[in-house]
């Protein structure tokens, strides 16, 4: 695969491929980002899944890799994460097995998962003494908010939980953790003010169970949040400038889809989206499908579905077409795609759309990199002129 070129038609379709010299721009510009609002990242590797991938992102200063379960870990580690951040309780004999063999097999690295529970608490720490564990297990304490996703609801559980790791014979609590992106899926002024009392109840807490000497360890208090939406959001509420009553404190932001962006959800979210500027992010992902029919004036079926793509948060978005017989790139946005079969995507030509024939090759662009990846356990990495340059290998399980 490595020399062929997606827009001379030398790749079967369809086909998902990766910009290069947008990840390397895009790892610079939020690499400095980071630096400028007073955070570090450890971003979260299920975006990708491909340790390819990691190893760039830890090379641009990333401090770890963020994980959604103890599988995903263990493939971050195999990449050399240092730290990594199971952002989930882990409650599974089995899991928690896992979790010591991983301690084992890569002494010196560090690994933390989350708690939210006083028997959550009480049930990893005993499946720890029971597979033997001899050391702490670093844990988080994850907050929540009613209605949504895992988290203690309230300051009173709060305290108990953290109450509940100090009693713990095999862990310590070195830190808070929220994710606000739960909590609203657009930048309207209500729905940054959610997002703003989300993040100051964090550090409140963090504050309460600092001065309850909930934390253990002689390192700064560790404070996570920050999915790719609202990490400006973050920075301001928790960064350098937040109150936490003369406590140290380090912010460790996860957000994943900076990596790639995209051209719909964070197309429109992101802190860093715009009009595809130096310091902003850009899109490096791209579908390419072919027409396969043209049944209707209005309706072109091309080779794409949804084994495919992501769909979960926006269709693919038409950008460009390469002609049969050509490998110009022209413009094509005269379109949309009205819905997806399994591996059929109906594109619905607007009036005054160019003509499309059988044969042709479309670009798309897609929404949510998070339900990409998944799709694919390999994936093109392109140079500017959509030559392949390398193959990116991912590791969903």
């Amino acid at each position: 695969m490595i020399g062929r070129s997606v827009s001379r038609g030398e790749l079967g379709l369809p086909a998902m491929v990766m910009k290069n010299h947008a990840i390397e721009h895009n790892l610079t510009v939020m690499a400095a980002y980071a630096k400028a609002h007073g955070f570090v990242l450890a971003p979260h590797g299920k975006t990708t899944m491909a340790p390819e991938l990691f190893r760039r992102q830890l090379a641009a200063g990333a401090i770890g890799i963020t994980t959604a379960n103890v599988a995903q870990a263990a493939v971050a580690f195999d990449a050399g994460a240092p730290l990594v951040l199971i952002a989930n309780e882990v409650v599974a004999r089995h899991d928690v097995l896992a979790m010591i063999s991983l301690l084992a097999a890569v002494p010196g690295r560090e690994l933390c998962c989350l708690v939210d529970s006083p028997d959550g608490v009480t049930r990893l720490d005993t499946a720890l003494g029971h597979g033997g564990f001899g050391g702490e297990l670093s844990v988080l304490l994850e907050l929540g908010t009613m209605g949504r996703r895992a988290g203690a609801r309230t300051e009173q559980v709060a305290l108990a939980v953290a109450a509940a790791v100090r009693a713990s014979a095999h862990l310590k609590l070195v830190g808070i953790e929220g994710f606000e992106g739960a909590l609203a899926s657009d930048r309207s002024p209500q729905s940054l003010a959610i997002i703003d009392a989300f993040l100051d109840n964090m550090r409140s807490v963090t504050v309460r169970v600092a001065r309850a000497e909930g934390f253990s360890g002689a390192g700064p208090i560790m404070v996570s949040a920050g999915g790719s939406k609202f990490f400006d959001r973050v920075a301001e509420r928790l960064g350098p400038g937040a109150d936490y009553a003369g406590h140290e404190v380090q912010l460790v932001v996860r957000a994943g889809c900076y990596l790639t962006h995209d051209h719909g959800v964070y197309a429109k979210n992101s802190p860093l989206a715009g009009t595809s500027g130096p310091d902003e992010l850009w899109p490096a992902l791209e579908l390419w499908a072919e027409v396969l029919s043209r049944p209707e004036p209005d309706l072109a079926i091309v080779g794409l579905g949804k084994r495919d793509t992501s769909f979960d948060l926006g269709l693919p978005i038409p950008l460009a077409r390469v002609a049969a017989n050509s490998s110009e790139r022209v413009p094509f946005t005269a379109a949309h795609l009205g819905s997806l079969d399994d591996q059929h995507g109906y594109l619905v030509l607007e009036p005054g759309a160019p003509a499309l024939e059988v044969g042709d090759r479309l670009v798309f662009g897609l929404s949510h990199p998070c339900t990409a990846f998944d799709r694919w356990r390999k994936v093109p990495l392109v140079d500017q002129h959509d030559v392949v340059i390398d193959e990116i290998e991912t590791f969903f399980h």
